[in-house]
């Protein structure tokens, strides 16, 4: 197990949604650490970028790891790479062969999640496409390259086109395979839009979102609401 000393401060939890920093101290305790490469890839991110929360949390990403340790995944789509933290422990259960293709629009990163993946020894499982995540989807260069289904797709590109990209990820992801979202929650405004007292642009938007995930009849999924929000979502059909 990593050790804990020394870490970068953790978001703290915001709004009335998560559990409070003491809970969650205990969740993160109770649960397998970070590896030594995973706690040097957070330290980098905090120390080189301008927007370090963006990162996903220790418990995220053993959550992340667990999932896909469940699935076994054979190819997994990632949108939105940011410094490669989420990919790598989606990487961890990856089946023998499997790969991750995952989608930035930014490439100043580039050398930071070379650097990190080849340290994991994971980089050769890794397909990285640099542009919106959108205009990528669009290309067709997903599906031209490999024509698999995906079994697990990971979307936390940008807010404006979560909607199509569940569209994408629903006619793209095998029956049985699993779609998750992230920021579902937008620190908790997604109550106050659905009690009606927030009309926030990005805040509607996403409570939209989680209606129509809920009311899918493709679709069965759970809302955790763990950091900023996971929506877990199986394809039925």
């Amino acid at each position: 197990m990593a050790k804990r000393r020394g870490k970068p401060p953790r978001i703290p939890q915001v709004g009335t949604h998560g559990m409070d920093d003491a809970l969650h101290e205990y969740a993160v305790s109770m649960s397998p650490g970070e590896s030594l490469e995973l706690e040097s890839l957070r330290r980098d991110t905090w120390v080189s970028t301008v927007s370090p929360q963006m990162l996903s949390d220790e418990l995220q990403g053993r959550l992340f790891s667990a999932i896909s340790h469940m699935i076994a995944p054979k190819r997994i789509l990632e949108l939105g790479t940011f410094t490669g933290y989420a990919t790598a422990c989606l990487a961890e259960g990856l089946a023998s062969g499997g790969v991750i293709d995952t989608v930035d629009r930014e490439d100043e990163l580039v050398d930071m999640q070379d650097k990190h993946w080849e340290s994991m020894g994971i980089r050769h499982q890794i397909r990285r496409h640099v542009g919106m995540a959108k205009d990528i989807l669009d290309s067709g260069v997903l599906m031209s390259e490999d024509s698999r289904p995906f079994d697990l797709i990971l979307i936390d590109a940008d807010k404006e086109n979560q909607r199509s990209y569940l569209d994408w990820a629903c006619e793209h992801v095998r029956v049985g395979g699993w779609i998750v979202v992230d920021n579902v929650l937008w620190w908790g405004d997604v109550v106050n839009v659905a009690s009606g007292n927030s009309k926030e642009p990005r805040a509607v938007a996403i409570h939209e979102l989680n209606t129509y995930i809920r009311d899918h009849d493709q679709l069965d999924n759970v809302l955790l609401p763990l950091r900023d929000g996971l929506q877990l979502i199986r394809r039925t059909r």
